[in-house]
């Protein structure tokens, strides 16, 4: 057959799909016996309650409507600025009903770059869900924190964007609201990483 076809078709994309919270993080969604625990639901699994914040939110979707189909992995320093491979990261999803997301974490310290410039106090974000076909991430920054120095968000801010976006709202004593955008006229930055 001189009719033979030798290029092959693109498959198509791969979501994170409807399942994610059944494979990462079961026992969140009432569904036990596949892990004592899921991982990543402590972030400091050693440090004193008392200390901790939260950060509070939702996910939007481009039409304005909070999203539950979502998973959220946060990776942080301790207070001092220091990261450890055993403390710091966590995976959690917004509540089925109020679609509000809750991250239980201590406030992270000043982190030295490679060439000693000192970034302000940030947890990286990534976010996952059906939909997208690549995780995006974003850091959250808090109100009240020194940021004019952070290299990050003075490159943001030297591309004429607005880095609100990525900076906690303190709206209590040790309780801060960051929420997320992913379309929109408010769409949160992501870094391309």
């Amino acid at each position: 057959m001189s009719n033979s076809k030798t290029v092959l078709d693109e498959t198509p994309f791969q979501t994170a799909g409807p399942f994610l919270h059944i494979g990462c993080l079961p026992n969140a969604i009432n569904i036990e016996g596949i892990f004592d625990t899921d991982l990543g639901v402590k972030p400091f699994a050693n440090k004193d309650y008392d200390k901790f914040i939260t950060i509070t939110g939702s996910v939007f979707d481009g039409d304005g409507k909070a999203l539950d189909d979502i998973m959220l992995e946060s990776w942080q320093s301790d207070e001092n600025g220091v990261y450890s491979p055993e403390c710091g990261f966590t995976r959690f999803v917004p509540d089925s009903l109020t679609k509000k997301f809750n991250l239980y974490t201590i406030k992270p310290g000043f982190i030295n770059n490679s060439d000693d410039k000192a970034q302000s106090p940030h947890i990286l974000l990534s976010i996952s869900s059906r939909g997208l076909n690549m995780t995006l991430n974003t850091r959250i920054y808090f109100e009240g924190d020194d940021l004019t120095n952070d290299p990050l968000l003075s490159n943001v801010k030297n591309s004429r964007n607005d880095v609100s976006s990525l900076i906690a709202k303190k709206i209590d004593e040790d309780i801060y609201l960051f929420d997320i955008f992913l379309q929109g006229d408010r769409e949160t930055i992501f870094l391309d990483i």
